[in-house]
C-alpha cells in the first residue's frame, strides 16, 4: 500500500510544460463553459474588441521601436539590438539616479518575473539588469525599488519571448518596510 501512495505521488508530479498543456486544455472548457452561459455573446465581443485594440496598440509599439532601431525582427520573434542596449542602459542610469536625487513618494515598486527554464540566459540577464538598476531582492524572482521604473520594466519587457512572464506593480505598504527603507537609505 506504501508503495502504490509513493508512485501516485511521484505520478502527480507535473513538469512546466505538462502544467502549460493543462492550462491551455483547461481554458478551452472554461471558454465553452463561458460561451454556453447568459448573455456571454456581449461579453465575448468586448473582450474581443479589447483584447484587439491591445494587440493593436502592442504591434505599433513594436513597430516604432523597429523603426527607431531598437530592436531587430528574427523571423517570428525580436531582440533587442546594440542601440537598444544602449538606450537600456542609459535608462538603468536613470533608475539608479533617482536613488540619490528623488524624494521618496512613500511607494514601493515591485518587479517580478516568472520565467520558463527554456528561457534561462533571459532570466540571468533581468537579474543582472535589476541588480545594475539598484532593486533589491525581496524573494527568489521578486524586486522591489523605491522610484518609478514602470520605463525599465517596459524596457525588459520588450523582448516578445518573455514578456508575458514579467509583471510590474506598485505597492503603498509592504511588510518589513523600515528595514527596506534602511536599505535604499530613505529613512
Amino acid at each position: 500500500m506504501g508503495q502504490l501512495m509513493r508512485n501516485r505521488r511521484r505520478a502527480t508530479r507535473l513538469g512546466a510544460i505538462e502544467r502549460e498543456i493543462l492550462e491551455e486544455l483547461s481554458f478551452g472548457d472554461m471558454l465553452v463553459g463561458f460561451l454556453c452561459s447568459a448573455r456571454s455573446t456581449r461579453r465575448m465581443y468586448t473582450i474581443a474588441s479589447e483584447r484587439a485594440k491591445h494587440r493593436y496598440r502592442t504591434q505599433r509599439a513594436f513597430d516604432r521601436l523597429a523603426a527607431q532601431g531598437f530592436i531587430r525582427r528574427e523571423g517570428e520573434y525580436a531582440t533587442i539590438s546594440g542601440t537598444g542596449r544602449l538606450l537600456l542602459g542609459q535608462t538603468i542610469a536613470d533608475v539608479r539616479k533617482k536613488l540619490d536625487d528623488k524624494k521618496w513618494d512613500g511607494k514601493w515598486r515591485i518587479v517580478t518575473f516568472d520565467i520558463p527554464e527554456r528561457f534561462r540566459s533571459y532570466r540571468n540577464q533581468i537579474r543582472a539588469i535589476l541588480k545594475r538598476a539598484g532593486f533589491i531582492k525581496l524573494q527568489q524572482s521578486t524586486w522591489i525599488f523605491p522610484h518609478e521604473c514602470e520605463e525599465l520594466t517596459k524596457l525588459i519587457k520588450e523582448n516578445t519571448r518573455i514578456a508575458r512572464h514579467v509583471l510590474y506593480g506598485v505597492l503603498e505598504r509592504i511588510e518589513n518596510g523600515a528595514s527596506l527603507r534602511r536599505a535604499f537609505k530613505l529613512t
